[in-house]
């Protein structure tokens, strides 16, 4: 049934996956609204409306729990046997900056974060089974603090994008959320996992979240080790602590808060 005083027509039961590099996701139902979000190749959704002419379709996308539009030629279905195994089975996570896969005939390159849905249990090499070229690693093997650094620090230089979570283009508390994710570790609709912290126990790995109040806005920066974090700044950086701390220093905002986190166990 339609909704009311809506061109918008609820669907149930009713799932895809991505299938290009990157999928955009749109605030409405047209290529001139902003961007919500961006999915990578192998992320599944469920789609939970459509435009009344069936051009536009609006899907959730379980892992961020972000809700956008995509049009109806980008739409891939999966039965939701597929849809629930992939979620819930283990699966590789490109790291490489950029990879690539036999797809359909022709080589489709990945970035990180994209998810190939093959475990370390499975019977042949599905990396030559595929012919993929590039790094991955398995979902289910929570990083540690090195390895989460080094997933990191392949995203220095990243411009500023909204919605943006790629290297080419990288919203900043997306971007924190994607890094965790290929680390592991869950972050969805902003609920940062792990737990609060003394800032005189941070270790390399750990997270520094500034909040203004007033704006309802909040920066991130990861703690590197040797005073050094890796930070956003109309593109990602690493440099000295005591620049991030003079950057925070310039906000106006009256009602600041400032958190250690470290989710990393």
């Amino acid at each position: 049934m339609q909704k009311e005083k809506s061109g918008e027509w609820p669907l149930i039961d009713a799932f895809g996956i991505c299938r290009q590099t990157i999928l955009p996701l749109y605030r409405r139902p047209t290529f001139d609204s902003a961007l919500v979000t961006q999915l990578l190749f192998g992320e599944c959704y469920q789609t939970i409306a459509m435009t009344s002419d069936q051009q536009w379709f609006k899907i959730l996308h379980e892992d961020t729990g972000l809700e956008g539009w995509i049009t109806t030629h980008t739409i891939k279905e999966i039965p939701a046997s597929d849809y629930y195994k992939f979620l819930n089975a283990d699966f590789q996570v490109v790291t490489s900056p950029i990879a690539a896969i036999e797809y359909q005939g022709t080589n489709l390159y990945l970035l990180p974060g994209s998810r190939l849905h093959f475990s370390d249990l499975e019977l042949f090499n599905w990396q030559d089974h595929i012919g993929f070229t590039g790094s991955v690693r398995s979902h289910a093997i929570k990083a540690d603090r090195s390895q989460l650094i080094d997933i990191a620090v392949k995203y220095v230089n990243a411009p500023y994008q909204a919605g943006g979570r790629s290297i080419f283009g990288l919203d900043e508390r997306q971007g924190f959320e994607l890094i965790f994710s290929i680390a592991g570790y869950s972050w969805k609709s902003g609920k940062i996992p792990g737990r609060k912290i003394e800032p005189e126990r941070v270790l390399p790995g750990d997270l520094f979240i500034f909040r203004q109040l007033e704006k309802k806005q909040v920066n991130y920066a990861l703690y590197l080790g040797a005073e050094e974090v890796f930070w956003m700044d109309n593109k990602i950086k690493v440099s000295d602590l005591s620049e991030w701390e003079t950057y925070l220093r310039s906000s106006k905002d009256k009602e600041v808060e400032l958190e250690t986190r470290s989710i990393i166990s």
